[in-house]
C-alpha cells in the first residue's frame, strides 16, 4: 500500500499494511523557501512532491481550500502593508459598511516566520452588528479545478481536502475578535453575540452545499482548538451542535472528516467523539501537550481516529533526536493495535527543523508499525 491509501484504509476503519505516516512540513518548506535555502530541486509544487516521495511520508497541510471563492456585496475591503528594514511588515485590513468600519492588524516577524494579530477587528456590540451586515451579505461561488489538480498531482502521496470556514464560536477567537474580545462579549452581549454565530452559520451552508459535491474525499476542520480556552461547557454550547449537524451532512456525502485540536487536550479530547467526526487531528502528547502518550486512547474514546503523537519541537535541533525516536516508539506500543492510529507531527516541523528527521520517522515506521 502507498502512504495515502494506509490513510484511506484507517479512515474507511479498515486495517492497513503499516501505520500511516503524515507530515506536515509547510511552515519548515515557506521559512526555508523565504530564506533562499531550499536546493533548487525542491523548489515549486513539482519539487514539494519530490521532496515528500524521498522523505517517504505523505502530504496533507499543502493539499486543502476552499473550493470555491467567497465574494461580499455593499462592503469594502481596503488593505495596507508597511514593511521595515528588518523584514517585519505590519498588515491591515479594513472593512467599510454603511453600519460602519472594522479593521484589523497583523504583524509578520521574519526571525520566526510567523504572523500574529495586534488587533483585532471586533471588541463591542457595534463591531458585532457590522460582521453580520458582512456575512449577510456574503456570496459563495463552487471551483473544483484546483482539487482536481491536487489529486493528479500528489495521487498516491497527498490527502486532498476541502477547507470550510472555522466553525462560527472558533471563527471569533481566531479570526474576528480573539479570545479576550471573545469572552468579553459572549458574557455581556449575549443576545447579540449569538445571533452574530447563528448569522455566520446560515452564511456556511452554501459552502457546505459546494464542499458535499466537491472531488476531494476528506474535510478538514482547521479549529486551532486548545482546552486551555474552549472549555467543556463553551464546546458543549458552540461547538458540539455544529459538528454534529455538518459532520452528519458531510457523512451523507461520503466525506471523512477531521479536526484539528492541536493544544492542550484534557478538556475537549473526551467530547471529540461525541461529534460524530471521524478523526482528532494533531494530537500533541506530554510533555508539550497535556495527557501522555499511553493514557490518550483512555482520554478520547475507543471510536475516534487519532492523529499526531510526535511534537513538532522534537524535529528542532535544539531537543536531542532520541527524544523524537523514543516518542514515535512509544506511539508504536500504545497505539498500533486497533488501527486508529495515524503518526503526524504535532503540528508542523518548525523553520529549524532537521528535515532528516523526518525520513528517521519513516524508517522506525517501517520496521517496527507494520500490522
Amino acid at each position: 500500500m502507498n502512504v495515502l491509501e494506509r490513510l484511506l484504509a484507517v479512515f474507511s476503519r479498515k486495517k492497513p499494511d503499516v501505520m500511516p505516516w503524515f507530515a506536515d512540513l509547510t511552515y519548515w518548506y515557506k521559512a526555508k523557501s523565504y530564506k533562499n535555502e531550499l536546493p533548487s530541486k525542491y523548489l515549486g509544487e513539482s519539487g514539494q512532491i519530490r521532496l515528500y516521495r524521498k522523505l517517504g511520508c505523505g502530504s496533507h497541510e499543502e493539499l486543502y481550500n476552499l473550493p470555491g471563492e467567497v465574494t461580499y456585496y455593499g462592503i469594502k475591503r481596503i488593505n495596507s502593508l508597511e514593511s521595515f528594514d528588518d523584514g517585519t511588515k505590519v498588515f491591515e485590513e479594513k472593512y467599510s459598511t454603511p453600519l460602519g468600519d472594522i479593521f484589523g492588524v497583523t504583524k509578520f516577524v521574519p526571525q520566526s516566520f510567523s504572523s500574529a494579530h495586534i488587533k483585532y477587528p471586533v471588541a463591542t456590540k457595534q463591531d458585532l452588528r457590522v460582521i453580520q451586515y458582512i456575512y449577510k451579505n456574503q456570496e459563495f461561488k463552487s471551483d473544483y479545478a484546483i482539487q482536481h489538480d491536487k489529486l493528479k498531482k500528489w495521487r498516491g502521496i497527498g490527502l486532498v481536502s476541502s477547507l470550510p470556514p472555522r466553525t462560527p464560536f472558533q471563527r471569533m477567537i481566531v479570526e474576528w475578535a480573539g479570545v479576550t474580545n471573545t469572552i468579553m462579549l459572549m458574557m455581556k452581549e449575549r443576545e447579540e453575540f449569538e445571533e452574530t454565530l447563528q448569522i455566520m452559520a446560515e452564511a456556511d451552508d452554501s459552502i457546505y452545499e459546494a464542499v458535499c459535491e466537491s472531488p476531494a474525499p476528506a474535510v478538514y476542520f482547521g479549529e486551532n482548538i486548545t482546552s486551555d480556552v474552549i472549555s467543556p461547557s463553551i464546546f458543549k454550547r458552540y461547538h458540539m451542535p455544529y459538528y454534529k449537524k455538518r459532520v452528519n451532512q458531510l457523512h451523507a456525502a461520503g466525506k471523512f472528516v477531521y479536526v484539528h485540536i492541536d493544544g492542550t487536550l484534557r478538556g475537549v479530547l473526551p467530547l471529540i467523539e461525541f461529534t460524530n467526526i471521524d478523526c482528532a487531528q494533531s494530537i500533541t502528547p506530554a510533555p508539550v501537550g497535556d495527557i501522555n502518550v499511553e493514557k490518550l486512547r483512555e482520554a478520547a474514546g475507543q471510536n475516534i481516529i487519532l492523529w499526531g503523537g510526535l511534537p513538532g519541537v522534537y524535529f528542532s535541533h535544539l531537543y536531542p533526536e532520541k527524544n523524537l525516536r523514543q516518542m514515535a516508539l512509544k506511539v508504536i506500543k500504545y497505539h498500533l493495535e486497533g488501527y486508529k492510529f495515524i503518526m503526524g507531527v504535532a503540528d508542523q516541523v518548525p523553520p529549524d527543523g532537521d528535515i532528516n528527521r523526518v525520513k528517521n520517522i519513516t524508517e522506525i515506521i517501517e520496521k517496527h508499525a507494520r500490522y
